[in-house]
């Protein structure tokens, strides 16, 4: 009795694993079309709201500015993604900085001073923290947290998300 031997991957196990990549790809950029939906438009390079917030330090901050790009990055203080996600900008700090970006985190939806204070702390967040408002998370569109923008000099709308994004999507989004 002989046994053949069957190739180690059939073309038609192939073809189901590309068909489960292709349905994880659909799925995944539905899900990313769905929660940026109301976003501030990036194809059309929307003006971003000129806003004048007090930052952590007490300084008066008006953003964005026309010198500079800037990443505008709002959290809330009892987001668990938020909490997760905002080190990946801290990592990014070097190649931001380098392709001249000012990075901005902006508190929304907070209850108190000192619960900002703590989430800055464990955090160990470097770039300015400034204290939002309803007005401005209207502004901006936030409809969830985290939300981020990029904005050029020219205060338009280059990029943008919503949820979590790792240091490669942070890196990608400020090519």
């Amino acid at each position: 009795m002989t046994t053949e031997k069957k190739p180690y991957r059939t073309l038609k196990h192939w073809l189901i694993i590309a068909a489960e990549i292709t349905v994880f790809a659909i799925i995944f950029f539905a899900i990313n079309w769905w929660q940026q939906r109301h976003q501030l438009s990036q194809q059309d390079k929307a003006q971003a709201p000129s806003i004048n917030l007090i930052g952590l330090d007490n300084k008066l901050y008006s953003l964005p500015s026309q010198s500079t790009d800037h990443l505008v990055y709002f959290f809330a203080p009892w987001c668990t993604i938020c909490d997760i996600s905002i080190g990946n900008i801290e990592d990014r700090k070097n190649s931001l900085a380098k392709k001249g970006y000012d990075v901005f985190y902006v508190a929304l939806s907070w209850q108190s001073r000192e619960e900002v204070e703590q989430f800055v702390k464990d955090n160990q967040l470097t770039f300015p923290v400034l204290l939002g408002t309803e007005q401005v998370a209207k502004q901006y569109n936030i409809k969830g947290f985290p939300t981020y923008y990029m904005i050029n000099s020219q205060g338009q709308v280059t990029a943008g998300s919503q949820g979590y994004s790792t240091e490669l999507g942070v890196w990608l989004r400020s090519l």
